[in-house]
């Protein structure tokens, strides 16, 4: 008998007994649709991540950490620690930047008409806006002329927008930053970054906010290069820079977002690889349920197996009877589990709004298990219908 006979024989035993069939590949159903919702949304999380994090492997912060040596050369090294505006434009003249990004902050209260807020008042650089592709959601973002000249204007997040004015557009609307009367121009869009997450801050020229707030210098320096190579030359010098600017030694670190993308997509892994192992349990456990069945199956058909033995069938014949048995049987619940699998995956990201990758490579190797499951269940029940006696089996009742 062939393989194709055999294939039908098995559709045939399976389809005359379908609920027993259905309740035996269960675990096998339940499994496979485990595992690939289990690494689809895995792997919709860790794209995601990387979307979020696109564009930093070639931007650098530069953040200040003194050194055991410079803390002890000079104990007040934080009272008056700060950027200057020199450190910028001595950063900027190195050949490997393309942008430095500088900011400074301060918390104030700012009033919108009889409305006060609590927020982040940010005085920023040109480049600033270029270090995240920032883009207006409303009206424009502020021009190279309002950074030269310190013009009173300024662009606030969409989440200050709503608390200063929740009823009508914040452009063109004028609010008080301490006794200074300030435009709003723009409203910046969401952004999808992690690293630049969305808070309540209202961005205007650095040379308005030194007016404002009486202070010099910035807080915070970012490094942008046209690649990664560039951008770790650039840190080297930049941090030289700063070290002989500040008659520091090492005070000086570069701050990259790659390691804490390649950290956190490795948790990733490892969670959809353990939670994955989990749902593979389900597969096991299905591939005993199918093993058990077959045994019964076998049992059942004890005289079937006699007549054809009589016949002139061979052990291995029967074996291979059972053992396609068992492989459709197997491979029929794979095969569902992918359809309800891929399903709940679409489910899941519609309804949670999620990104899910449903991959190819994790089907094939679904199917491939349960095809496994069957072959590795499947032999103790053929190989116990092939070694049945033919005599004592037409004689079985």
């Amino acid at each position: 008998m062939n393989i194709i006979e055999n294939i039908k024989m098995a559709f045939h035993s399976i389809a005359a007994q379908k609920l027993r069939a259905l309740l035996t590949t269960l675990g096998i159903i339940i499994g496979v649709a485990a595992v690939i919702m289990v690494v689809a949304i895995g792997q919709g999380a860790e794209q995601k991540l990387k979307a979020q994090i696109v564009g930093v492997e070639n931007i650098r912060e530069i953040y200040f950490e003194p050194s055991e040596f410079d803390e002890q050369e000079n104990p007040n090294i934080y009272a008056f620690w700060q950027y200057s505006e020199q450190d910028v434009t001595d950063i900027q003249a190195l050949p490997s930047v393309q942008s430095v990004v500088a900011s400074s902050a301060e918390h104030t209260t700012i009033l919108a008409g009889d409305e006060k807020v609590e927020t982040e008042v940010n005085g920023i650089n040109m480049h600033y806006m270029d270090l995240y592709d920032y883009e207006a959601l409303e009206g424009n973002l502020l021009h190279p002329v309002d950074y030269l000249t310190g013009t009173r204007k300024a662009v606030i997040t969409s989440v200050l927008s709503e608390q200063l004015f929740p009823y009508e557009s914040a452009v063109g609307q004028t609010v008080k930053v301490g006794a200074y009367p300030i435009e709003i121009v723009g409203v910046l869009a969401p952004s999808d970054s992690i690293i630049n997450y969305e808070r309540e801050q209202l961005l205007l020229p650095y040379e308005t906010w030194k007016q404002i707030f009486f202070r010099d210098g910035f807080d915070s320096i970012h490094i942008k290069a046209e690649t990664v190579e560039d951008v770790e030359l650039a840190v080297v010098d930049a941090a030289a820079i700063l070290n002989e600017n500040h008659s520091t030694v090492d005070a000086y670190k570069s701050y990259d977002m790659s390691e804490f993308m390649e950290t956190d997509s490795t948790i990733t892994r490892v969670m959809t690889i353990i939670i994955g192992g989990i749902a593979g349990i389900s597969l096991l456990v299905g591939g005993i349920g199918v093993m058990n069945i077959m045994l019964v199956s076998v049992t059942e058909r004890t005289r079937e197996i006699g007549i054809r033995k009589s016949m002139g069938a061979t052990r291995g014949q029967i074996l291979f009877q059972f053992l396609i048995e068992s492989i459709v049987l197997t491979v029929l619940g794979g095969t569902a589990g992918i359809l309800l699998g891929a399903l709940l995956v679409q489910l899941i990201g519609n309804a949670f709004d999620m990104e899910v990758v449903l991959s190819g490579t994790v089907v094939l190797i679904a199917t491939a298990f349960s095809l496994g499951v069957g072959i590795l269940f499947g032999i103790l029940p053929a190989n116990k219908a092939a070694k049945l006696d033919p005599v004592e089996s037409l004689r079985y009742e």
